[in-house]
């Protein structure tokens, strides 16, 4: 595998030293294109003025009958855009990039506002805002620039108020003291199982998760403007309890091909993109990712002695036509695979890891096809339908001479999931607008997890089944949603969310509202209530265990779902030309939780991540989480931006034992400084070089443990808890600085980047969990990741 990369990574250099000497012809200045949009229904908007700005520089065009528009001969450089259209609110992107090397195709939807007297003022929201509470939407560009996020969304949004990163080495997002396993993902309007490359990295037992993972399969070469909820999700997510990402693909170049290649210490990643057809305007994207970090264990960096490796293949492919809507079918589908092999000589062996073979394996796919249908003047028709699949093995050995072992972890997880969603948008009036639609998820599962204890003399005990079932089941998903402007400055959300799990018949009907007050054009207050439910996990309804009689039972497959309160309330001020303030206190109240009914027992869903239920269960728990979350933030303007925030927040719950405690993942407060500086420089020969400095610094309240009982621990040769006072231990508070600078060079139609990314700069030794080590025969700390530097190189054109 290292030998692969190296011989992908030495050919892609070659290729970027030769591409720019045959491309000296090639025009210097850049295209900005591409369609304006109505929001409601997605009709084209004629007549529509946008305009970019730089340093006193303004150039200005007028969308045609097809909401289309074009400005040429762009130079490379960092640019404001608007769009003004009058009963719409004006669209403000502050940041956008234009680089030499591709062409910038935008797709861009106006929010349509009422006027009543002409001295009324209508905001202007960026980019970035949308009428939702909690939610932030996030940019390719973004991901791009942020400090050691890998290209990765999910990672990324760890900058963002009230959200905190699990663990170094995983994507897993713990929202306002909820369980990563809350958040719903969505790829082009459909739920997806879990779009992760290695979803056992950074767990407690390292174990398989549902919902997270290293990093997400999907490149970000192929990513379009998509956004992430943190709570009162509108009516159209459901499922969800913490947290939804809405993942978007962009459409490829349908007028003139483009490639895109990046080399690295952890890999390649490769894109290409081009029109199918110029005269029907149809386009195909791909990208191509192939990643081992076995290039950075060469060189010394401690990465826990583990062969990690993953590649991964997506696609977007878009099909307009006159009269039956546009047709899109898009992709996804990576391999991954992690391995670590014990010491075979007992001097090396210096933790109890080291006594064991683990093999870990992951494929993931999703495929699906959109149709999006304009019905005449004010409607839309939106169809998705996308069947997708993720097959993860992983096997534990116990080497009790070095030479041969035991089997003694093995756990499968299986989901193949088909999903289908329509919706009908219509524009009523100005003032009004509706929405309806259905989802449908058929879910195949298959969950296996079982597991024996370690011994000295290898001894091989029976396997004690912990999880053992598969099947299908099926929830449906029907919703509504009525916008209404109530004259010029409030405007009412309101709508219905429905489940209905057809594996026990359980229902839900969950009320949503939203209220928004713009008072002028620099401030606004929304407040946002929501109930919400989402499924147990497949591990929890098919949890297994021997009754009296020797006989497998899975008691808990009739549980209902999670229910939760949500209320926010959100206050807005714009106290400069792109500098924002931004006040969220919220509230929810979490019930109907499945716990162990039992008044010795303060077990409770809410704190699982990994791992399975060995009890039966009943949904009498309960939680809360309350806080608020402030941010300010100033747009990548004048060649700086910044993010400043922070999060005071608490995490309860309660089990069978009635006593509130704090969540696992209760870390009561965290503070955020994402920020960045650009340089440009024009050289005498007309060169444009760009120097970006970036970094993030990041302090949170350390998670919750549960205490070890090292008499239990020892004789079961496996980390015992104490039952008994929950998650009672505090780990040390973290603290962690992250780095990322790039040169950038525009030249000749083309532009290369050269980053390197340094995370955990200052090398802080972070606190991951506590374990008991049967080797050492003690308690012991495992540590986070250390300082971890990668250098990757970029070329466009």
């Amino acid at each position: 595998m290292k030998k692969k990369l190296l011989s992908l990574t030495y050919l892609f250099l070659l290729l970027a030293f030769i591409y720019p000497g045959i491309s000296v012809g090639q025009n210097y200045l850049q295209t900005i294109r591409g369609q304006v949009l109505a929001e409601s229904n997605e009709h084209p908007i004629s007549e529509a003025i946008v305009t970019i700005r730089e340093e006193g520089v303004e150039r200005s065009v007028t969308t045609d009958e097809k909401g289309q528009f074009r400005l040429e001969s762009v130079k490379a450089g960092r640019y404001t855009l608007t769009v003004v259209k009058d009963g719409f609110a004006e669209y403000t992107e502050p940041d956008l990039v234009v680089n030499a090397g591709k062409e910038v195709v935008l797709d861009i939807q106006l929010s349509e506002k009422t006027y009543e007297m002409e001295s009324v003022d209508i905001s202007s929201p960026t980019i970035r805002d949308l009428d939702r509470v909690s939610t932030r939407v996030f940019t390719v560009e973004e991901t791009k620039r942020y400090a050691a996020v890998y290209f990765d969304p999910a990672r990324m949004a760890a900058s963002f108020p009230g959200v905190v990163q699990g663990n170094d080495q995983a994507n897993h997002l713990v929202v306002r003291g909820n369980s990563p396993n809350g958040i719903l993902w969505r790829l082009e309007g459909v739920d997806i199982v879990n779009p992760n490359h290695t979803a056992n990295a950074g767990t407690f037992s390292d174990r398989l998760t549902q919902n997270g993972g290293g990093v997400i399969i999907l490149s970000t070469q192929l990513l379009t403007n998509s956004s992430f909820s943190t709570g009162a999700f509108s009516s159209q997510f459901g499922n969800a309890l913490s947290g939804v990402f809405d993942i978007h693909l962009r459409k490829g170049n349908d007028e003139n091909y483009e490639f895109t290649g990046q080399a690295g210490l952890i890999g390649v990643d490769l894109a290409v993109e081009g029109p199918i057809s110029k005269k029907k305007g149809s386009s195909f994207l791909a990208n191509y990712r192939y990643s081992t970090v076995g290039l950075l264990s060469l060189m010394g960096i401690p990465l826990g002695d583990e062969e990690i490796t993953y590649q991964d293949l997506s696609f977007n492919l878009s099909f307009p036509t006159e009269k039956l809507g546009t047709f899109t079918l898009f992709g996804m589908g990576g391999m991954s695979s992690n391995f670590f092999k014990g010491a075979r000589i007992d001097t090396q062996v210096v933790e109890q890891k080291q006594r064991f073979d683990i093999d870990f394996y992951s494929n993931m796919g999703a495929t699906g096809l959109t149709h999006t249908l304009l019905i005449g003047e004010n409607s839309l028709l939106k169809s998705v339908v996308a069947l997708s699949a993720i097959d993860s093995d992983r096997e534990g050995t116990y080497l009790h001479d070095y030479d041969t072992g035991t089997l003694v972890e093995q756990d499968r997880q299986r989901q193949i999931k088909l999903s289908a969603t329509t919706s009908f948008s219509h524009k009523i009036s100005a003032r009004s607008k509706v929405k309806a639609g259905i989802f449908l998820n058929q879910l195949d599962y298959l969950v296996l997890s079982q597991t024996r204890p370690a011994s000295a003399v290898g001894i091989q005990e029976p396997f004690r089944k912990i999880a053992d079932n598969q099947g299908a089941y099926m929830l449906i998903q029907p919703y509504v949603e009525w916008n209404q402007a109530l004259g010029t400055k409030v405007e009412l959300t309101a709508g219905l969310h429905s489940m209905y799990f057809m594996l026990n018949g359980r229902k839900a009907l969950e009320p949503r509202l939203s209220l928004n007050w713009n008072p002028d054009s620099r401030q606004s207050l929304r407040f946002a209530y929501g109930l919400h439910s989402q499924l147990q996990l497949p591990g929890t309804y098919f949890s297994a265990f021997s009754d009296a009689n020797g006989e497998n039972v899975l008691p808990n497959t009739n549980l209902g779902f999670t229910k939760a309160h949500h209320f926010v309330l959100n206050y807005n001020r714009q106290l400069a030309s792109n500098l924002y303030l931004r006040l969220e206190p919220y509230y929810q109240y979490l019930f109907n939780v499945p716990i162990v009914d039992k008044t010795t027992s303060n077990f409770s869903v809410l704190n699982l991540l990994e791992g399975y239920v060995n009890d039966t269960l009943a949904n009498k728990g309960t939680g809360e989480n309350y806080g608020i979350d402030i941010s300010l933030e100033k747009y990548l303007t004048n060649d700086y931006y910044f993010l400043i925030n922070t999060s005071l927040y608490q995490s309860k719950y309660t089990g069978g034992d009635g006593i509130k405690r704090d969540t696992r993942f209760n870390g009561n407060y965290l503070f955020n400084v994402t920020a960045g500086r650009e340089f440009d420089r024009i050289t005498k020969s007309g060169k444009n070089k760009v120097l970006g400095i970036n970094v993030r610094m990041v302090y949170q309240g350390g998670f919750r443990a549960m205490p070890i009982d090292t008499d239990a621990s020892a004789a079961a040769f496996a980390t015992v808890f104490d039952p008994v006072n929950g998650f009672s231990q505090r780990i040390p508070d973290y603290f962690r600085t992250d780095f990322r600078i790039t040169f950038k060079r525009n030249k000749n139609g083309f532009t290369r980047t050269l980053g390197i990314d340094i995370q955990n700069l200052t090398n802080a030794q972070n606190v991951a969990f506590y374990y008991y080590d049967f080797h050492s025969g003690k308690v012991e700390t495992k540590k986070q990741l250390g300082m971890i530097p990668l250098l990757s190189y970029r070329l466009e054109f």
